[in-house]
């Protein structure tokens, strides 16, 4: 269902995760919404850059019944070899337009659309079910996540001006524009904010931008009297150099009214949805950090003056 303009703004969500227990306090569900400024090597989301809706791909699902290639319009799907030497189902990822056809086709349920556009009254209408879950324990709430959230600022708003007592986190890169972030700081309950690596030239071979903008958020944030968890995703051998560690203790250090800063040891998840959405090499192929390395990370920012800092 795509809505209209009359519906106010809208955002492309990829995933609604129920029972999340990592994205901010409580039991919360994290939505995860499509585009993002950013092209991090190791990103665990490949396919929430692009805005647009993208076709998925399980080939443990596919039996080769040939249904997709009868109804796709792009001529995208086809089936190669034969009954004796095998068949093999191909996709042309770049013809693909994510129509959906193959989708409705498909009786094995091996092709899905990552993406549908929502209005703020039908992700409340989704998210209702939710509600008696978020009272439970130190209580919960909803947290938008990416992809980076604030390409849908617009949607954001509406959502949080209805929101009434419900909890909102925001994981947010803060690659986005000042104003964006000062329309919208008083009404998020907790911002959970990356810092990925330190240096505009490092951070820009790594992230596809210089973080300047990002630092200045941060700080805007922070003055405004914004709640500020700031997150450390650190990946083996690529973002874990003592100069960023360092830089780390020093931004804890001059930003006293940040909650606390969270160490997000890299996990290779993203390698495997690579094949799925026809995007391979969009990301570096890593092995997941092991619970021996966090903790050494964990103690080295201890050693250079960092507190506040946990797994």
């Amino acid at each position: 269902m795509t809505a209209s303009p009359t519906d106010g703004p809208t955002a492309v969500v990829y995933d609604i995760q129920r029972l999340s227990l990592n994205d901010g306090p409580g039991i919360r569900t994290t939505v995860f919404l499509k585009g993002c400024p950013l092209r991090c090597a190791w990103c665990h989301n490949p396919e929430s850059w692009e805005r647009e809706p993208r076709l998925a791909y399980t080939e443990s699902l596919c039996r080769l019944c040939g249904e997709c290639v009868r109804v796709c319009p792009t001529g995208a799907h086809t089936l190669e070899g034969s009954a004796d030497s095998g068949l093999r189902h191909r996709i042309d990822w770049s013809t693909c337009d994510a129509c959906g056809k193959c989708v409705e086709a498909c009786p094995h349920d091996a092709l899905s659309l990552c993406g549908r556009e929502y209005t703020v009254p039908e992700l409340y209408d989704a998210l209702r079910p939710d509600l008696p879950y978020f009272r439970i324990g130190e209580g919960g709430g909803v947290t938008f996540s990416g992809g980076e959230p604030m390409v849908a600022v617009d949607f954001l708003l509406e959502f949080l001006r209805r929101k009434g007592s419900l909890h909102v986190c925001l994981e947010t890169s803060g690659q986005a524009p000042a104003e964006d972030f000062r329309r919208i700081a008083p009404m998020v309950d907790l911002f959970l904010f990356d810092y990925k690596a330190t240096g505009a030239e490092r951070h820009r071979a790594l992230c596809g931008e210089g973080g300047e903008r990002i630092l200045e958020n941060l700080r805007l944030l922070c003055r405004s009297g914004a709640r500020v968890l700031l997150r450390l995703p650190l990946v083996p051998g690529i973002n874990d150099q003592e100069e960023h560690l360092r830089a780390v203790a020093t931004l804890l250090d001059e930003l006293p009214g940040l909650v606390g800063a969270q160490i997000l040891p890299y996990h290779s998840l993203g390698a495997g949805k690579e094949a799925r959405f026809g995007l391979e090499g969009r990301t570096l192929r890593l092995p997941s950090a092991s619970p021996e390395q966090g903790t050494a990370w964990l103690k080295s920012l201890e050693s250079f003056g960092a507190r506040k800092v946990f797994l």
